[in-house]
């Protein structure tokens, strides 16, 4: 008989947040789980910091003048985990299906955009930084390194994602894929600097070179949004659809870039197994001339090095003899 690989419905998600409104922004994603929930899907993907919405004032009111909104970010960011991250994993838990979010992730006093993975039992498997932020995002967001770009083992697969324009970059995706991806969260923010045709390619790119079914969701850019920041950006900017491994075909969606709304997808893992002889460009179709070394530690401002006694006890033990002698 040999192995079957799993199959399974998979939900992207297109829709606004409420800007610069956590608990708001929760409430919604958590209707939106539920929907796609309910119509069978086991794994559902919102998009890039759906919590609460992205730095749009970045791009065209400079540091100085966009500080005001940078600092209600990061009063409405997420700390990981938190009383947030387990309301989602409770949801996941409900239903038994699979979730990806996007967030605006508060680690001390530095902001991250992340990807957040929970399991169909509610664990929160773990979570990928953005490793650059994009243009002029430097203002507001932080940097991640290579100990949260990973592969997740799952019932459904080996799955992964990056953020935005994480996918014009050569070799987060590459990587993704020498480690197994299987299925790839393409998350994006909806578009006011772009044109979505940069999703479309990018998304259908990845299901092609690395031979992945890609669940590509974009936010919604509200006319909300305009009002609140005082400046005039266009509306949608969205496209979000599911891709086939391989093949780069679009076998659901897009939505309208304006319209709210879930696309839903059958995946099959096994239909993507012809293509493997095809171009499979991490095994067999890799030219051997060109490897990336890749470093996976944790790069962290602080490392405390703890002795064999503390450091109060030391101080300590020096004054006794300095007595004795």
């Amino acid at each position: 008989m040999g192995d079957r690989l799993p199959k399974f419905k998979a939900a992207a998600v297109q829709a606004s947040a409420v800007f610069l409104d956590r608990e708001a922004s929760v409430e919604k994603a958590c209707r939106l789980i539920e929907e796609a929930a309910r119509n069978g899907a086991k794994l559902i993907a919102l998009p890039e910091v759906f919590i609460p919405g992205g730095p749009y004032w970045a791009w065209y009111l400079g540091l100085r003048k966009g500080l005001p909104f940078s600092s209600e970010l990061y009063l409405n960011s997420v700390e990981v985990p938190s009383e947030t991250t387990a309301v989602i994993g409770a949801l996941a838990q409900r239903y038994g299906c699979h979730v990806v979010i996007g967030v605006n992730e508060r680690d001390n006093k530095t902001i991250y955009n992340t990807l957040l993975f929970f399991d169909g039992a509610g664990n929160l498997l773990g979570k990928h930084r953005k490793l650059k932020a994009t243009g002029a995002e430097k203002l507001v967001w932080g940097e991640g390194d290579g100990s949260t770009h990973r592969v997740y083992a799952t019932e459904l697969g080996r799955l992964g994602g990056l953020i935005c324009g994480e996918h014009a970059q050569v070799l987060p995706g590459f990587t993704l894929a020498a480690m197994g991806e299987q299925i790839h969260i393409a998350s994006w923010v909806g578009f006011a600097v772009a044109d979505t045709t940069l999703t479309e390619i990018c998304t259908r790119y990845h299901a092609i070179a690395y031979n992945c079914f890609v669940i590509c969701t974009q936010s919604v850019v509200d006319p909300s949004i305009s009002q609140r920041i005082g400046v005039d950006l266009v509306p949608g900017g969205a496209w979000t659809a599911i891709v086939e491994a391989g093949s780069g075909r679009v076998i659901a969606g897009p939505l309208a870039p304006t319209e709210e709304g879930i696309v839903y997808a059958d995946i099959d893992l096994n239909q993507a197994v012809p293509h493997y002889f095809l171009h499979e460009s991490t095994g067999h179709y890799w030219p051997k001339q060109f490897q990336v070394h890749f470093d996976a530690r944790e790069l962290k401002p602080l490392h405390v090095r703890r002795d064999a006694h503390e450091p109060g006890d030391a101080l300590r033990e020096g004054a006794a003899e300095s007595a004795s002698a």
